[in-house]
């Protein structure tokens, strides 16, 4: 539960403690006021009997003393006597009234019974004398002392002065029962007091006491969690139970423990992924730099064999026109036949500087061809064809499987016989003795795929990954210059194709490259 609850019903409690003493000490005090009214009008009331009694014997004294012992007439204003007992029956009626909505209906209803018969009583004594003094004054001298002395006897010595004892014991009776009650409530009303103090005292104590402790308790434990976090024991959970500000506050230390735990986790983890990271870049880094020189190293040999390959041409260029200029006799036939190796010789040294010139457009990114729907297996069957005289050379028997669907590409068909002259002669290259050489073009899955497989020594799988990059010759193949299969890859990537190596079925190297099919004419 929430402090801020728990000191709402503790003030609730209090509160409460306080309102019902207040009510206690409210409904005393209101019963004390009637009490002290009822205290009030019993006094009136019994002085108003005393007053009654007083008036009532001084009257009938009088009279006893005028009728009977004097000479017979009043010597007193006996009709003032009487008003004057009036308003005495009708101040204490006043009183009675007043003090019957404090009283019980049954004394209510004796203390009227009583007045009312008290009233009655002495009006019926008044007017009894008023008889007797009219018969002594009409000369009935005995009869009128003898009708007074019975009614001062009778009815005034026993039966009013019955009435009024009786009446003041009531009177009495209420006064004390009213002043009992004053007490009483006096009584309950300091003890009520009393009582409210200890209660309030003892709840208030009590409150203190148990906030006091669950404060101690939660202190301790935030301290010992604040000390555990500060020695970086994120780990540890502060365990206060309950649901009020402390264990709120607990929860979130904890939590905030276990955030820093998980971000700490997390930058470790960071930490190690960088460091691998910067591990496998420097490593990464450390292959570049080898590739490099690698590269750098293969570079310069590949410029070596170029200039090796250029000075062959340009020096038998030379060696032919210094031995037509030497020549005296048949100049001209000499002349002639050296012009016409001179031209065989500059058409090589041109197709090697196209393969340069080939490979720097496409290291520069702008190699482009004339694009046009060209016959697939037109261009293939040329490139056979203008390597047929040089397989007869190697020994080497070309054999082709073509598809017999109209296959149409979009490409340059002379590049696609050079892709094709390419490849044949790189098997013809590697090839020690005789070797058979399979060209075929099928269609898979909406490609066109060139295929030409030998059954030589094939290519070792260690050279595939780089065999078609620049520069790169074959382990078992130290000479040459490594554009062949550079050239070709960019051939095919050229023409939006792709380029690989297997193992052909005969043990030999299978080099396929796949062309998208176009629909529509095709030049051949």
């Amino acid at each position: 539960m929430l402090f801020r609850t728990k000191l709402f019903l503790s003030f609730i409690a209090l509160g409460a403690v306080s309102i019902g003493a207040a009510f206690l000490l409210i409904i005393s005090s209101q019963r004390n006021e009637e009490n002290q009214l009822r205290t009030n009008l019993a006094h009136e009331s019994l002085s108003g009997y005393f007053q009654l009694s007083g008036d009532v014997f001084r009257t009938f004294k009088q009279t006893r003393r005028d009728l009977i012992s004097g000479p017979g007439t009043f010597a007193f204003d006996f009709e003032q006597a009487t008003q004057d007992i009036h308003v005495t029956l009708d101040r204490i009626k006043e009183a009675l009234v007043a003090e019957a909505s404090l009283m019980s209906g049954l004394q209510s209803d004796i203390a009227m019974q009583n007045l009312n018969a008290l009233r009655n009583a002495v009006m019926q004594a008044l007017s009894d004398i008023r008889a007797a003094s009219d018969m002594i004054v009409a000369g009935q001298m005995d009869d009128g002392r003898k009708m007074a002395i019975e009614v001062l006897q009778g009815q005034v010595d026993v039966e009013i002065a019955t009435l009024i004892q009786d009446a003041t014991s009531v009177q009495r009776a209420e006064l004390a029962a009213a002043q009992r009650e004053i007490r009483a409530f006096q009584e309950t009303a300091e003890t009520t007091a009393w009582m409210t103090v200890g209660l309030a005292v003892l709840l208030s104590t009590a409150i203190f006491l148990t906030l006091l402790r669950r404060f101690q308790t939660g202190l301790r434990e935030l301290d010992a969690g604040a000390k555990a976090y500060a020695a970086n024991d994120l780990d540890y959970v502060i365990d206060l139970a309950g649901r009020d500000e402390l264990s709120a506050v607990a929860r979130s230390f904890t939590d905030m423990a276990q955030q820093i735990r998980s971000k700490q986790t997390a930058l470790e983890a960071a930490r190690d992924e960088l460091e691998q990271r910067v591990a496998d870049r420097t490593s990464a880094l450390s292959a570049a730099n080898a590739e490099l020189r690698t590269n750098d190293a293969m570079r310069r040999q590949f410029f070596a064999d170029i200039g090796h390959e250029l000075r062959t041409p340009v020096s038998a260029i030379r060696g032919e026109a210094e031995v037509a200029l030497r020549t005296r006799t048949g100049r001209e036939k000499a002349q002639e036949s050296a012009l016409k190796r001179l031209v065989s010789i500059a058409d090589e040294l041109t197709a090697g500087v196209d393969d340069l010139f080939l490979i720097a457009r496409e290291m520069a990114g702008v190699l482009d061809f004339r694009t046009a729907p060209v016959d697939l297996k037109h261009a293939v069957s040329l490139g056979i064809e203008q390597l047929q005289s040089l397989s007869g050379q190697k020994d080497a028997v070309i054999t082709q499987h073509l598809a017999p669907e109209h296959i149409v590409i979009l490409g340059e068909r002379p590049r696609i016989a050079q892709l094709v002259r390419i490849l044949i002669s790189n098997a013809l290259e590697h090839a020690k003795h005789a070797v058979n050489i399979h060209v075929s073009v099928v269609i898979e899955d909406s490609n066109a795929v060139l295929s030409i497989a030998d059954n030589g020594p094939g290519i070792p799988e260690k050279d595939w990954p780089r065999i078609f990059d620049r520069f790169v010759k074959g382990t078992d193949r130290p000479a040459g210059t490594g554009l062949g299969l550079a050239i070709a890859k960019s051939i095919a990537l050229a023409h939006g194709g792709t380029i690989r190596v297997q193992h052909s079925a005969s043990g030999g190297a299978d080099l396929q490259v796949r062309f998208p099919l176009l629909q529509g004419p095709a030049t051949r």
